[in-house]
């Protein structure tokens, strides 16, 4: 990249500063392929098992928002892992879901991961940047994204591309940290956000600094009322929030009418 093009290119949140686009993007990517052998495993210790539930509850209220059939085409959003493609397909096992993540990493964690699954073939693969989705409008009923809106570097025009993508009646459904929770928490939850994480993340995936980004991009990430008008803005007109934890995660489900 050259100079002119870093002094005109947009700077977006990165943890606790701004940088280009362009850097974000590369920045993410490479921190994620840095953790992708710990990332299950300090998932399961950072939240004590509970982001599993709240995938769990996320698959549970597609099934009720919307009855899945056998023609369903979901898109699992920076899903790089598999978690929610895997919960999806082992409920409803002829459906087809379309993983997309930055990382090819994260996505070669997922294929391991699924060759041990039966449905294995309803799964399609993609690395690429969720920015600039490589679909044509009105290809899915679903859109799903667990912990991971908050880390692409352009969330707006992400957020305007799934609506593209969706079908009318479709649902994004986007699973995600909140910097807020119920006052007499929120100082602990700061505290853990700041010193236990990043601690967490030097011994036991040996890379503090990685998950010191981590904690910091829950601690700028929109409010839940904040990002409830974002979705709104960018033209879903209904939006409801279930929160988990005293508000530590939202599940936000944004209707395409």
């Amino acid at each position: 990249m050259n100079k002119d093009t870093n002094n005109t290119e947009k700077n977006v949140i990165y943890g606790l500063k701004k940088i280009p686009i362009s850097q974000k993007r590369h920045k993410i990517a490479n921190l994620f392929d840095e953790v992708s052998n710990d990332y299950d495993k300090m998932n399961d210790i950072m939240s004590l098992g509970a982001h599993r539930i709240w995938k769990k509850d996320l698959v549970e209220r597609i099934s009720k928002e919307q009855l899945l059939n056998d023609s369903q085409n979901i898109l699992d959003l920076a899903g790089g892992t598999g978690d929610i493609a895997f919960e999806i397909l082992k409920r409803f096992k002829n459906n087809n879901v379309t993983v997309m993540d930055l990382t090819p990493g994260m996505i070669k964690i997922g294929k391991l991961k699924s060759l041990s699954k039966s449905y294995k073939n309803h799964i399609k693969w993609i690395a690429g940047d969720s920015a600039y989705l490589p679909f044509k409008d009105f290809s899915f009923n679903n859109v799903t994204c667990a912990f991971g809106i908050r880390n692409v570097a352009e969330i707006e025009k992400t957020i305007e591309g799934c609506y593209k993508i969706l079908r009318p009646g479709g649902k994004l459904m986007i699973l995600e940290f909140s910097p807020e929770v119920i006052t007499p928490f929120q100082k602990f939850y700061e505290y853990y956000l700041k010193n236990i994480i990043p601690f967490l993340g030097e011994k036991i995936a040996n890379n503090k600094e990685a998950y010191k980004y981590l904690s910091e991009s829950i601690e700028t990430f929109y409010s839940p009322d904040n990002f409830c008008k974002l979705l709104e803005n960018k033209g879903f007109l209904i939006v409801n929030v279930k929160k988990y934890a005293n508000g530590a995660a939202c599940l936000f489900t944004a209707s395409r009418i």
